[in-house]
């Protein structure tokens, strides 16, 4: 596919519509779909390139007047996007791919740190960035940790009130779940936390992939995959007794859409439509739990 670049408007040649990177004035550019009627877009301004870099000789060919730079400085653009790793200054810049995914460069605690900050603050260049990532794996050690925390404190007041607070939840709550509750050994509680994120995280993921197929995406399934286990950072909330659960259910929900907007490039009504199917779904696998005779 042939298209030119909005920011510096040079022609490119890339394998379709979605993200790119314009080698030559190095913007993060989204090339639309002409069958959409989508007009590309720049993204980002532009991208630093990998240390060692000669970007003076990169000057000096565009002031010649040459279309591109010469043949070594485009394989050091090509290794930039390769490595997705680059420095800038005394922190760090993720062009593509998350802090997550530069555990091994940058430590695990900035990793957290910045992976937490990133998703939290500007969730729209985090999945954008997320779905560049040219080697990302299955699920997210970060939303499997996150998530095993945010399952302990979940648990916890679930516990505490069942215990303390009995009387008043009768009047909602199934008596066999509160039963439930109320007779967990420390072998459930060890399994509740620990098991439940990762198959929180699977199931999520594959309802939403399902969902998303049928609606005519092209994505992936691994986005899906990190798209649901970094969106687990929002169990934190759940430290939170009471609103906790309203807050991470909300904002979560908002961080799902965003983030299957960007991975599918579907519009947003089709991916809203996607995200309820998923409510209803994840309801009805959760009712048996509620009825008389259910596990």
């Amino acid at each position: 596919m042939i298209t030119t670049c909005p920011r510096c408007q040079q022609p490119l040649s890339v394998p379709g519509p979605g993200p790119q990177m314009c080698r030559k004035c190095r913007a993060v550019i989204f090339v639309g779909d002409p069958m959409r009627d989508e007009e590309s877009r720049v993204l980002q301004e532009e991208v630093n390139l990998l240390p060692g870099i000669n970007e003076t000789d990169e000057e000096e060919a565009r002031d010649d007047g040459d279309a591109e730079p010469d043949e070594e400085i485009k394989e050091n653009n090509e290794a930039a996007q390769e490595t997705s790793f680059v420095s800038k200054g005394p922190g760090l810049y993720f062009p593509f791919g998350v802090p997550w995914d530069f555990i091994k460069e940058i430590g695990f605690v900035e990793a957290m740190y910045e992976t937490t900050r990133d998703l939290l603050l500007s969730p729209r260049l985090f999945f954008l960035r997320m779905r560049m990532h040219l080697k990302s794996g299955f699920i997210p050690l970060y939303g499997v940790l996150v998530g095993i925390v945010g399952a302990a404190f979940n648990l916890f007041w679930v516990l505490w009130l069942v215990r303390n607070h009995r009387p008043i939840l009768e009047r909602y709550v199934p008596p066999q779940l509160l039963d439930y509750f109320a007779a967990m050994q420390t072998g459930d509680i060890l399994a509740q936390v620990f098991l439940s994120p990762i198959v929180g995280i699977i199931i999520a993921a594959f309802i939403l992939f399902a969902f998303s197929l049928l609606f005519g995406a092209r994505a992936e399934l691994r986005h899906f995959y990190r798209l649901t286990g970094f969106t687990a950072a929002l169990d934190l909330f759940y430290a939170i007794p009471f609103v906790g659960w309203a807050v991470a259910f909300l904002w979560r929900s908002v961080l799902l859409i965003i983030g299957m907007h960007i991975i599918t490039e579907l519009p947003m009504r089709k991916v809203i439509v996607i995200f309820f199917l998923y409510l209803f779904v994840s309801l009805i696998m959760l009712a048996p739990a509620g009825l008389p005779g259910g596990g």
